[in-house]
């Protein structure tokens, strides 16, 4: 096979991991799919692993991946003259550049891309390293779809819009940007058919209604600015959408084909266009498809009105991430969500009137953040009625506006790492201590008083809102209309319970540690 797309392993350090399975890689089977559009053919490989018990030990770190031994196989059998990576994630960076090392030692005369978030915005670090030869910047499918065609006819690559390489000579050249797709439709729907799709769907998600759930992506980009995002890499400030018909035709094609019952929209920004909403809505209700759907990545409140979340009910969403952030006014503004908490409380208590379940993001340890900002924002979630509300710590992605505050205060540098050819790993535990969901310090607080404070907020949130229940039950009853709902319910309360005992846990622990304790155990006995 000429064209070969990785899906990286990722690895963390064996005294704070969390196994996590693998997802379905929707970027790189949307590059997939536009590459067969064009009469190119190419296959995805999974690196990644299923079990936790198939993990690899080296060091200090443990692989969730399959062996180098497993992915010299795969190069050596496809005989591939172009691999694909992607590296969207500034944590595993170094899984990246490995695997690339690996690819090279038994095919030195392949050439590997490399693209995604990270390597949108790190193309001159990335490149210092020999085994990547080239990096697509921004948007994927139009540029490697060009490179791999060049590559393939031996013609001329260096004036391709939007990629990066090193010339003859050694030196780093980037290219002009490439213009963003305009018609999202132009795209064919992911190709499932590509990677053992049913395998990523066997173990079930803890907070979805039905199983078993699948993920789409209906809109590209956010036009925020909110100062700890990443896409801006990928997608600037733009966005578009694909159309409703579109998008409800992959719906009805996952719930046919692949028997899916729920879907996550995992838009950054899905209701920017209303109207277009509000198409979705209506083409799912039109089609009366029996299918439940949620928006975990949240969804801009501003956005939003009460006669839309009537429509989102209506259509089969019962679950709303609304992404709050802050509850207070000035760290709002300086965070990049300068819009009404009052409106927010509004359609959130509409929302529960309704019988939408209603989730709220928050995140504490923002480089200035105050004693005063973190607790406005424990009680605006008490008090906005929210069903539950997560208290994120601030993981500032080097990727990120947030991050150059944090460096320009002197707070985190991870420079000296990007840098280096040469992996300094006392510098990459610096930086997987800080990504791996641990935190940094601020201006006001250690990471370990911000963990502490994090611990507070679930703490008292979880104590109000039972005592909120238990003063007035219709806010639960409103929302059982089936059996399917009230075992729904039984579940809640029952990770609710188990949260609130993990909060008494005097130790740092990660947020997302009780997801995975499981695996992390069974893992920590072989190891």
């Amino acid at each position: 096979m000429d064209i070969l797309l990785f899906n990286p392993y990722y690895s963390q350090f064996t005294n704070n991991y969390s196994f996590i399975l693998p997802a379905p890689p929707l970027g790189l089977m949307y590059l997939a799919s536009y590459l067969r559009k064009n009469n190119l053919d190419c296959k995805i490989a999974e690196l990644g692993i299923f079990t936790a018990t198939d993990s690899v030990k080296t060091g200090k770190m443990v692989r969730f991946g399959i062996t180098d031994e497993a992915i010299e196989k795969i190069v050596k059998e496809e005989k591939s003259k172009v691999v694909g990576l992607t590296c969207m994630y500034s944590i595993y960076y170094r899984d990246c550049i490995e695997i690339a090392n690996t690819i090279k030692r038994v095919a030195p005369d392949v050439l590997v891309v490399l693209g995604g978030n990270h390597a949108s915005s790190y193309w001159q670090q990335v490149l210092k390293h020999p085994t990547i030869d080239y990096v697509v910047i921004g948007e994927g499918e139009e540029t490697f779809l060009e490179l791999a065609k060049n590559i393939l006819k031996g013609a001329k690559t260096t004036d391709i819009e939007g990629i990066a390489f090193r010339d003859a000579s050694g030196q780093v050249k980037k290219t002009s940007p490439r213009a963003l797709i305009k018609d999202l439709d132009s795209i064919p729907f992911p190709a499932l058919d590509l990677i053992d799709f049913k395998r990523y769907l066997t173990e079930g998600n803890p907070f979805a209604m039905r199983s078993p759930v699948a993920a789409i992506i209906s809109s590209r980009g956010c036009p925020g600015d909110c100062v700890y995002c990443t896409v801006k890499a990928v997608w600037g400030r733009s966005w578009r959408g694909r159309s409703p018909k579109n998008v409800v035709d992959e719906i009805e094609l996952l719930y046919k084909d692949y028997s899916i019952r729920e879907i996550a929209f995992l838009d950054d920004s899905a209701s920017v266009d209303r109207k277009r909403w509000e198409g979705i809505c209506d083409e799912l209700i039109r089609r009366k498809l029996d299918i439940k759907w949620t928006t975990p990545n949240g969804i801009a409140h501003w956005t939003l009105t009460k006669e839309i979340l009537y429509k989102m009910k209506k259509a089969g969403c019962y679950r709303i991430t609304f992404g709050i952030e802050s509850g207070h006014p000035q760290t709002r503004k300086f965070l990049g969500k300068p819009y009404s908490l009052t409106q927010a409380r509004e359609l959130i208590r509409y929302a529960n009137r309704i019988g939408i379940w209603t989730i709220c993001t928050n995140i504490i340890g923002f480089p200035y953040e105050t004693i005063e900002s973190i607790r406005a924002t424990i009680n605006f979630s008490k008090k906005s009625d929210t069903d539950f509300a997560t208290f994120y710590l601030l993981i500032p992605q080097p990727t990120s506006d947030v991050y150059r505050y944090f460096k320009k205060e002197g707070l985190l540098n991870f420079d000296k790492f990007f840098d280096s050819v040469d992996f300094d790993e006392t510098e990459f535990e610096k930086l997987n201590s800080v990504l791996n969901e641990i935190g940094s310090d601020t201006l006001y607080f250690k990471k370990e008083e911000l963990n502490k404070l994090q611990k507070i907020a679930y703490r008292t949130f979880i104590v109000h809102r039972i005592w909120t229940y238990l003063l007035n039950p219709l806010k639960l009853i409103r929302k059982i209309h089936s059996m399917e709902e009230a075992h729904y319910i039984l579940r809640l309360i029952n990770m609710g319970w188990g949260i609130f005992v993990r909060t008494l846990n005097p130790l740092n622990r990660k947020t997302s540690d009780y997801l995975y304790s499981k695996s992390k155990a069974t893992l920590t006995k072989l190891t």
